[in-house]
């Protein structure tokens, strides 16, 4: 039986990318950088890093620096809150609550402005756990090590879990646990033909309560 529901976040409970791009042309812009690539939604999910070193073509670990350190500022001081939460999610979210599930977030989004989106929307009394890139840097480096900490913390058995995420990553990183994978259609991955994403909040609440 499953009793956790474990999400990734941008890109399946909060539509993260206007923000996050508006922030890494911003930066760029800052820098006197030009992008090396077209700054659309496909760059959203990565870490930081690795996204800017990606977009500005450049792999010096003081600059590298410098950018993370400019986006941070704009980012977590105003940009985070125009976050939206995709339509349903709220409602569904409640639900599953109000059904006994318990709720957890697994994200590579920093913790910090995760917090602050979560508050902004009036969800803070919704999850259990909030696990972000940078919770316990000493304890993980991936996805995969931030939910095998999620579990061992919240005493969560794998068979008891679901991972809900949008990218194939976040499928390879449940798989490492033993943890079920759902995919959703509406972030910012793509998945093999063969797979079955749910396309809406309301799919997932239905498929929960029939399983």
């Amino acid at each position: 039986m499953k009793t956790h529901i474990l999400f990734d976040f941008d890109g399946t409970l909060v539509d993260s990318a206007p923000a996050i791009l508006a922030c890494f042309s911003r930066v760029l812009q800052a820098h006197g950088l030009t992008a090396c690539r077209v700054i659309e939604a496909s760059l959203i999910g990565p870490p930081l890093r690795q996204t800017l070193a990606t977009l500005s073509g450049q792999s010096d670990p003081a600059l590298l620096d410098a950018l993370s350190a400019s986006f941070k500022d704009i980012y977590d001081t105003q940009a985070c809150l125009e976050t939206p939460a995709y339509s349903g999610c709220q409602a569904s979210l409640e639900r599953l609550r109000e059904l006994g599930f318990t709720l957890a977030i697994a994200t590579n989004k920093r913790l910090l402005p995760t917090r602050k989106i979560i508050a902004a929307l009036g969800w803070e009394g919704l999850f259990a756990e909030v696990f972000a890139s940078d919770s316990y840097p000493e304890r993980y480096t991936d996805k995969a090590g931030m939910i095998a900490a999620l579990l061992h913390d919240a005493a969560i058995a794998p068979q008891a879990a679901i991972y809900v995420g949008d990218t194939e990553q976040d499928g390879r990183a449940a798989a490492a646990n033993a943890v079920d994978f759902w995919p959703v259609a509406w972030g910012y991955g793509r998945f093999a033909s063969q797979e079955q994403p749910l396309h809406s909040p309301q799919q997932l609440l239905e498929r929960l309560v029939s399983a």
